[in-house]
């Protein structure tokens, strides 16, 4: 597609000839035609060379200013009688508007591919955390041992809302639920504080939630009853009333078994070399997630992004695994001992060059440099089931933590 674009902004050499040997106001139109298409050459190396903006819809517009102009400079050829470069430019004009034109259209349903796989994937997340009643209890309790009396429970909305549905548990954690598609259901979460009294009211509490994106906002939760409460966020007041969770009643049957996160992380400088995995295991097959990334040791990354190496097939006493993303790809060799995974990575992060990993072993221990429930969450019903997951889940997603310091 960029490459398409450049073609378009030298376009204007193709000019030259016919402007040295036309005259009059013929050449001084296809003079300005090349002053614009000269113009938007310069602009685009000011903006390669310094820009940093990841989204150019400047170039969207310049590219169909250019396309009216070029195509104004051919009309004036072929009524000069230029016919046969005016053909040519034709030709050309031709190919490159119809080479951006299909890129256009790949773009536009990459964008709806993601689109559905945002909501597929947010869909998947609040099914996942009430399909079974462990679940329930691992992602949102613990629901008994409160050292404070706080509104513990599962409570949902009275009437219509964008709010739906309100979770806490008995550390004073709270989850607050909100309609995020039109049968879909997202939470903010308790990223900033717990419930902490508000006033001398027993039963008025304040807390600070943390939504998918964004700044965390407060709230205020008043029990209003013993089976009914109210949330005020900003100048809305919403009530809610004590009710069941969605929990499936009959959770599906579990063919895989989750192996557990494996982490290591190397110093180099003022960087770690962050080698984490996530393992499952169906019979004899194997799936994974890793996470191969170097960072800034001892601070918060928060844009990591966990590739899906799938499912391995078996080599010697380990699994290989081989995957493909963007302009990345690589092979691990993981084995399991003694409660540890053995991993040989080879990386190829892109196609200019290579960052390989040596031939040495590393040694992942068991436990987490990063934590996320969108792989953590993974269903463990069936492969189809677990590759279905993480082909919505991860889509335009990062994952975040703090990386160890060196």
């Amino acid at each position: 597609m960029y490459l398409l674009y450049c073609a378009l902004l030298v376009f204007w050499v193709l000019l030259l000839w016919p402007t040295f040997r036309l005259k009059g106001w013929a050449r001084g139109w296809l003079l300005f035609v090349i002053a614009a298409g000269i113009a938007a050459l310069i602009y685009e190396i000011r903006m390669y060379l310094w820009s940093l903006a990841n989204i150019r819809l400047d170039i969207i517009l310049i590219s169909i200013a250019l396309g009216l102009l070029y195509g104004s400079a051919v009309a004036l050829l072929f009524s000069r009688h230029w016919r046969k470069a005016a053909m040519l430019l034709t030709a050309v004009l031709v190919m490159i508007g119809g080479g951006m034109s299909y890129k256009w259209i790949e773009v536009g349903r990459e964008g709806q591919r993601m689109s559905e796989a945002l909501e597929e994937g947010n869909r998947l997340l609040f099914k996942a955390k009430f399909r079974s009643w462990e679940t329930y209890e691992s992602h949102f309790g613990p629901f008994t041992g409160a050292s404070e009396d706080f509104p513990t429970g599962h409570w949902q909305i009275e009437g219509r809302s964008r709010f739906t549905r309100v979770i806490i548990n008995a550390k004073g954690r709270v989850w607050l639920f909100y309609q995020c598609y039109e049968d879909i259901e997202c939470h903010s979460g308790p990223g900033g504080s717990g419930l902490r009294k508000s006033s001398d009211d027993p039963r008025q509490w304040l807390a600070s939630l943390k939504p998918p994106v964004g700044m965390p906002f407060d709230i205020e939760i008043t029990q209003t009853e013993t089976d009914a409460l109210s949330v005020k966020e900003r100048d809305q007041t919403v009530h809610f009333t004590k009710a069941p969770p969605p929990v499936d009643p009959a959770p599906a049957p579990q063919s895989l078994r989750f192996l557990g996160s494996f982490a290591d992380a190397e110093c180099i400088r003022e960087h770690a070399k962050v080698r984490q995995v996530w393992l499952w295991q169906a019979g004899q097959r194997h799936y994974g997630v890793g996470i191969f990334s170097t960072l800034i040791a001892g601070q918060q990354s928060l844009f990591v992004r966990p590739f899906v190496i799938g499912e391995g097939v078996k080599e010697g006493g380990g699994w290989r695994f081989a995957w493909q993303r963007d302009d990345r790809s690589g092979t691990a060799l993981i084995a399991l001992k003694d409660g540890d995974a053995i991993l040989t990575l080879d990386l190829d992060l892109n196609q200019n060059g290579r960052d390989l990993e040596d031939a040495n072993q590393l040694v992942l221990k068991a436990g987490e440099i990063f934590s996320d429930e969108r792989i953590e969450l993974a269903p463990l019903t069936a492969g189809a089931d677990w590759q279905h997951w993480f082909d919505n889940v991860l889509v335009g997603q990062f994952t975040s933590g703090d990386v160890p310091a060196c």
